[in-house]
C-alpha cells in the first residue's frame, strides 16, 4: 500500500527537492487511500455489530462458536487495517508539513532553518516531520521549538542574509513597543519598498546612458 509513495520519498533523495505538484499528487493518493482504510474499517465494525445481534439470540453452543470466530477474524483485520491507517497518517501528516515548507521555502530561505533542514538525511527529515504539526501563520516559531534553534539565532541569521528583513523586524519591533501604529508601521515599509525601486530604476538608467 505504502509502496508508491515510498518510492517517492527514497532514502537517497532530499524530499525538499519534490516539486510542489508531485507532493500535491502525494497527498490526494494518501487522503484517498486514507478514506478506502476508514470505509473497510466501518464496515467490519457493522458486521461485528450484527454479528453481536445474532449471538444474542443463538440457539446453540455451535453456532455461538462459528459467530465468534467469525468476529476473531473481523477482529484481527481490523487490527490490521487499524495499523495500516496509523502508518498512513503518518505519511500523511509528513506530506501536510512537507508542503507548508515548499509553499514557505523563501521566508525559510532566509532564516539558519532551511540550511538545518537541508543538511539533514531524509530518514532525519521524516523523522521531524511526521512528529509535528506545521501550519503557514507559525511556520518558523513550530520548526525553530522542533530544532532547538533560538530567537537570537534566528534574529541574527536573518539580518545578515537580507537587510530588507532586518528593517521589518526593527519596525515590528517598534510597533511592538507602542512607538508606532500599525498604519504607520505600513507606510514605513511601503515607502521603503518605493525608495528601493526608484534607486534601482536611477542606478538602471545611469548604466544605459554611460553604455
Amino acid at each position: 500500500m505504502l509502496g508508491k509513495l515510498k518510492s517517492l520519498f527514497s532514502k537517497n533523495k532530499n524530499p525538499l527537492d519534490m516539486p510542489l505538484d508531485k507532493l500535491n499528487e502525494s497527498k490526494i493518493k494518501l487522503d484517498i487511500q486514507v478514506k478506502k482504510l476508514e470505509d473497510e474499517l466501518s464496515k467490519i465494525d457493522d458486521q461485528i455489530t450484527i454479528l453481536f445481534g445474532k449471538a444474542k439470540s443463538s440457539k446453540s453452543k455451535s453456532e455461538e462458536l462459528t459467530i465468534a470466530t467469525k468476529i476473531k477474524t473481523l477482529s484481527q483485520r481490523k487490527k490490521q487495517l487499524q495499523n495500516s491507517h496509523a502508518l498512513l497518517n503518518k505519511q500523511v501528516r509528513f506530506v501536510d508539513n512537507l508542503l507548508v515548507i515548499k509553499e514557505n521555502e523563501e521566508i525559510l530561505k532566509s532564516t539558519p532553518l532551511w540550511n538545518t533542514l537541508n543538511s539533514m538525511s531524509p530518514q532525519e527529515l521524516e523523522n521531524y516531520l511526521i512528529n509535528m504539526k506545521i501550519n503557514s501563520e507559525n511556520i518558523i516559531g513550530t520548526l525553530n521549538n522542533a530544532l532547538g534553534i533560538t530567537d537570537d539565532m534566528l534574529s541574527s541569521a536573518s539580518e545578515e542574509h537580507d537587510e530588507d528583513i532586518a528593517d521589518i523586524l526593527n519596525t515590528i519591533h517598534a510597533v511592538k513597543e507602542g512607538e508606532l501604529d500599525i498604519d504607520d508601521a505600513k507606510e514605513i515599509v511601503s515607502d521603503e519598498k518605493k525608495q528601493e525601486k526608484e534607486d534601482d530604476f536611477e542606478k538602471e538608467l545611469k548604466r544605459i546612458l554611460e553604455e
